[in-house]
């Protein structure tokens, strides 16, 4: 069970490179030694120190009683305070391991034991070496390729684990590690195997936590156990198994090792430099305020949309972006802030509300058509004004020239009308709902009159905007959007009548109910897309939202349920929060619920999307049917939230990789889905 109040991680990065990468790393006192190519680091909180001198090429560290040992080259140097003293071997050193007061240094011929002044040649190996490691009692295991040695008896020798002879696996060796308890954990091209050096061995497809690929080092950390690879690295504790990959957590793809501080830092070495990530705690209310601070960086005059041409994710950086959808995102602020008026009674809540409210109104009429909201406007200065686009028609306000663009699509009325109910219900007073009922009237009227279309300033119907039967019914064109556009429609002629009273469009409502089979239609309106689209997840969960609080038919909602109950259950594994919070709402089962908070947890701070390619994880296997519907691979099931290459929270969280890293997203998803969650009695102010 989540605790009570739930805490979720802010992410503090810090990336260090000296132009190579990192080979091994070491905790030494309340630091981290850290070895690359080009030298030896010591990490200490708010600090680092570049050891001077000529350690260049370090591949492996121990330490001993106060002392660091450092292997360079064809020599190990043992450091103690300021003082470092060099020992000479006949071939390069390739890995150093201590446990139980005893050192060991293991060259590509010979493994060497220190005497507390120099190295002592203890046995030959005659196998490629790969790795060593000693028990915490003072145990030396040599890995080679295919063998493993124990170096034991009264006149040491080693005790060889054979391929085919003993339990000793075939895969290929990469890597060994010791724990506490004397097991030893070995890393191969296939993932993890354990032994407990006897003759008990572990197998990776026992071990479904574990990566299955190639593993370049293991250490274990607070509470989980961390894997470094070639493809990022994963760590795995009792619950679950975590992924940082490169973009949002990692230099680069290839890890070659990771430490994990008594405080939770964590340190990884990458082929390109080291990582280091710190996470803070907060809760979902901190959280809320962070982000909630954030809005003015994605607000133009009235609209909150998106920022572009950022820098590193600097939100001082780059412009607002003027889309296709201002209307869509900016609905989102306005039913975040109306709820939060109505739970809190802000007046600064109030405030904000009503002016995304009139930057709603202003699309509703800057067209000049009536009923005809316009997608976004832009201003002489602004991006590609005047550039010619016949989609942009060019008028005036009370400012000066502006110019509207048309070809307006279903889903900025959804937009318009989700949050004008919201605001209505919750934040408006009698003037503003005076200009809604005008408003969201004319815009019914409008597509009443045009024969359930949004008609353009051409005369031709937009693209997008089709809701009557003539399309649905009778054109298999519009054999995706059949169940979707009749939600909708429906929806948006109960949101009419609850805000103007005009029984015509109950009236209407049911003609097309019970002589064109709407209702059956928005029975199956989610369609099996492999997982490949996910803007109609958002839109009909926005304006099923209203079909649940306002439809008083109880064969209706019983069939909206079931509807709901449909498309809940294809993207359940997606965990889009919003989605998640109606389907306890309607359906009353709050099975979910601890997930959902969960998913608000782990949502990141930075906003961004994260140049980045998911696709080489080898626990994310691609969706075969996506080319089938004309799609972009992505994988056939979601990542985990932190892993994820795109912000929104309806987005699906399949995306192998993006192409906009300098575009950071408003918060306005998460705000939403908090505020919901909120609203429906689901998270409370402590949380």
């Amino acid at each position: 069970m989540l605790p009570k109040q739930i805490r979720t991680e802010k992410l503090d990065r810090d990336f260090f490179s000296d132009g190579e990468g990192v080979t091994c790393m070491l905790r030494q006192g309340d630091s981290l030694v850290v070895a690359g190519q080009r030298g030896l680091y010591r990490f200490t909180p708010g600090a680092r120190l570049k050891y001077s001198g000529y350690m260049m090429g370090v591949f492996a560290l121990a330490e001993c009683g106060g002392l660091l040992f450092v292997a360079a080259g064809s020599a190990v140097h043992v450091i103690t305070g300021s003082a470092k003293t060099e020992l000479p071997f006949d071939r390069p050193v390739k890995k150093l391991a201590a446990g139980g007061n005893a050192v060991y240094a293991l060259t590509e011929n010979a493994l060497y034991r220190y005497n507390g002044a120099d190295f002592d040649r203890v046995q030959d190996v005659d196998f490629k070496p790969v790795d060593l490691a000693v028990t915490p009692d003072g145990v030396a295991w040599v890995l080679c390729e295919h063998t493993l040695h124990k170096l034991f008896a009264k006149r040491e020798r080693f005790g060889s684990r054979f391929v085919g002879m003993t339990g000793m696996p075939a895969a290929a060796m990469r890597c060994l590690t010791v724990d506490s308890l004397g097991m030893l954990w070995l890393g191969t091209d296939d993932g993890v195997y354990l032994y407990d050096g006897r003759s008990e061995w572990i197998a990776p497809e026992l071990l479904p936590a574990f990566p299955r690929c190639p593993i370049n080092g293991i250490s274990f950390g607070n509470e989980a156990v961390f894997f470094a690879t070639p493809v990022g690295l994963y760590a795995a504790t009792g619950s679950e198994t975590a992924f940082y990959g490169k973009g949002r957590y990692l230099l680069d793809d290839h890890a070659n090792c990771a430490f994990e501080m008594p405080d939770g830092t964590l340190y990884i070495g990458t082929a390109e430099g080291l990582s280091i990530l710190r996470f803070e705690k907060m809760t979902l209310a901190e959280k809320e305020a962070y982000f909630r601070s954030l809005i003015p960086h994605f607000t133009r005059e009235s609209y909150v949309t998106k920022r572009v041409g950022t820098q590193n994710g600097d939100l001082t950086s780059g412009v607002v972006q003027i889309t296709d959808n201002d209307g869509l995102f900016t609905a989102d602020w306005v039913v975040i802030e109306s709820m939060r008026y109505a739970l809190t009674g802000d007046e600064s809540a109030r405030r904000n509300a009503r002016t995304a409210m009139r930057g709603l109104w202003k699309l509703e009429t800057v067209s000049g058509i009536p009923g005809f909201p316009a997608r976004a406007y832009r201003r002489p200065g602004e991006d590609r004004f005047g550039n010619g686009d016949p989609e942009w028609h060019l008028t005036k306000d009370d400012v000066g020239p502006v110019e509207w663009k048309g070809e307006t699509s279903s889903d900025e009325l959804v937009g318009h009308f989700w949050a004008s109910a919201w605001y209505y219900d919750l934040a408006a007073d009698e003037d503003d709902r005076r200009v809604i009922a005008e408003n969201l009237g004319a815009i019914t009227e409008h597509i009443l009159t045009h024969g359930y279309t949004l008609c353009d300033a051409d005369g031709l119907p937009t693209s997008w905007a089709h809701f009557g039967p003539e399309d649905l019914n009778a054109d298999e064109s519009w054999c995706w959007e059949k169940g979707v556009n009749a939600l909708e429609l429906l929806s948006f002629l109960l949101i009419a009548h609850h805000v103007t009273g005009n029984d015509r469009y109950l009236s209407l409502r049911q003609d097309l109910i019970r002589r064109h089979h709407y209702a059956l239609n928005m029975l199956c309106y989610k369609k099996d897309d492999a997982h490949s689209s996910h803007i109609d997840d958002r839109l009909t969960a926005y304006i099923g939202t209203h079909f649940a609080r306002y439809e008083t038919d109880p064969a209706l909602l019983r069939l909206y349920r079931l509807a709901l109950r449909r498309h809940y259950e294809y993207i359940r594994d997606e965990q889009y929060v919003y989605a998640m919070w109606l389907y306890a709402y309607v359906s009353g089962d709050e099975a979910d619920l601890s997930l959902a908070k969960k998913a608000l947890a782990e949502y990141p701070l930075d906003l961004g999307y994260h140049v980045t390619d998911l696709s080489i994880r080898p626990d994310a296997p691609a969706e075969p049917r996506a080319p089938l519907f004309g799609e972009a691979p992505h994988a056939a099931h979601p990542f985990r939230i932190p892993e994820r290459v795109t912000a929104p929270m309806h987005e699906g969280g399949t995306d192998f990789a993006c192409d906009h890293a300098r575009t950071i997203l408003s918060p306005c998803s998460w705000l939403t889905a908090y505020w919901t969650g909120r609203y429906f009695g689901f998270l409370s102010e402590s949380d």
